[in-house]
């Protein structure tokens, strides 16, 4: 089946402008003016569809932006709470515990502040522990 062609006259605005196309003709390989018209429509037509797909990533990308901005106002709240939550425990222990006598208050520091270094130990292993499990499920999913 043969393209029906559909003649159209174009009147270029300016003399100049009909020189620049015709160098561009002869500069890029065209076999006539009417072809390189025809191409600098189509790229035209493919531009305007590019920049929709552009305007909608961007979109989904605010999009990604406005969720990680929720999630880290949310990571920040419960830092709040957990920081609250320390500080009342810590009233609360401060409150229960009964001071010892003045003859045992150096006895009672030593032994504090080795339950002090055990309680880092642990707390430390078990943030090593996290990371490690977390290291390991990242190396497995690749």
């Amino acid at each position: 089946m043969s393209r029906k062609a559909i003649p159209r006259s174009f009147r270029y605005p300016s003399a100049e402008l009909r020189e620049q196309v015709r160098a561009a003709v002869k500069e890029r390989g065209f076999s006539s003016e009417q072809a390189f018209l025809i191409a600098a429509c189509e790229h035209e037509i493919r531009q305007g569809a590019n920049t929709e797909a552009t305007e909608q990533f961007e979109a989904r990308v605010a999009a990604t932006l406005a969720n990680l901005a929720k999630q880290v106002q949310g990571l920040q709240t419960l830092a709040h709470a957990q920081v609250a939550l320390t500080d009342v425990f810590l009233k609360y222990v401060i409150t229960c515990v009964v001071e010892p006598p003045e003859d045992a208050l150096p006895a009672a520091r030593v032994r504090a502040r080795l339950r002090y270094e055990k309680l880092v130990r642990a707390a430390a292993e078990g943030i090593s522990n996290k990371n490690r499990e977390t290291l390991k499920g990242m190396v497995a999913d690749e």
